[in-house]
């Protein structure tokens, strides 16, 4: 979070421990773990990385467009998105990172450079990324070219994967795309909703999405095809920036115990 506020739980998200302050006080935006390893990205290229989520370390920047989305797979490839059509990539757990560049002319017909929010890498290196005009692209082939999957007009959040090629991602007007071919096709899910979506997580079973934005979190329980607000008044306050979902069971009753974190360091456990 804000002044590289970092906070950390061992309990499913019952308590958390605020770590010392790490980037030199500089806005983390973007976090991802894998394989007991973290990164973080945030504000002026910052990017800091962990080999036990403890203790950080911080790289020299190679860009100084601000990162605003990170995934990192159980091989160790990660990559990073940001402002102005920023991507990096890098194949050693985050320890040195390239610059992607993309030709967005070709992509989109105008100079413009969009900035890119959600990413996604598989387990074969395969890169899903998202942001402005509805823009959803990947690369198979480590970033040397890119395939435009869906574009539109609305700027997209964040993305999410669920099982058997289930994609989803969110937006502003409280757009919600979902494809269930892997991204090869797209469909805008009615959602009832006109807030700015900031995040989606879709539990592994793929029953369960959950997504978040301003004042609003919207609940789907037949795997995004159908939306509907979360019942608790909660919830429907302040502003929604990222959630998690993990297999709960202190309820006694299985289900997913959902983290939501967002404006005044508000971090928040529903059970689904």
């Amino acid at each position: 979070g804000d002044h590289g506020l970092v906070l950390a739980t061992r309990d499913g998200g019952q308590t958390w421990t605020r770590q010392p302050a790490v980037a030199g006080g500089l806005g983390l935006l973007t976090v991802t773990r894998s394989q007991g390893r973290c990164l973080a990205g945030g504000q002026q290229g910052a990017i800091l990385r962990s080999d036990d989520c403890l203790r950080w370390e911080t790289l020299k920047p190679v860009t100084d467009a601000r990162i605003l989305g990170m995934h990192m797979n159980a091989r160790g490839v990660a990559y990073a998105v940001g402002g102005f059509g920023t991507v990096l990539r890098s194949g050693d757990w985050g320890r040195t990172w390239e610059v992607l560049a993309i030709d967005w002319k070709a992509v989109l017909g105008t100079d413009a450079e969009p900035h890119l929010y959600g990413v996604k890498v598989d387990d074969e290196g395969v890169a899903t990324l998202a942001g402005e005009f509805e823009l959803v692209l990947r690369s198979q082939d480590g970033g040397a070219r890119w395939q435009v999957l869906h574009r539109g007009e609305r700027a997209l959040s964040a993305m999410a994967t669920g099982p058997g090629g289930r994609l989803y991602a969110v937006g502003q007007e409280g757009l919600v795309l979902r494809s269930q071919d892997d991204g090869r096709t797209w469909s805008a899910v009615d959602t009832g909703s006109h807030a700015v979506l900031t995040d989606v997580w879709a539990s592994p079973d793929g029953a369960l999405v959950v997504a978040v934005g301003v004042r609003t979190v919207l609940v789907s329980r037949d795997g995004g095809s159908s939306f509907a607000p979360a019942a608790a008044a909660a919830l429907r306050q302040g502003i929604h920036s990222t959630v998690h979902g993990t297999q709960d069971a202190s309820g006694g009753s299985g289900g997913y115990a959902v983290l939501i974190g967002g404006s005044a360091g508000a971090v928040t456990r529903a059970r689904f």
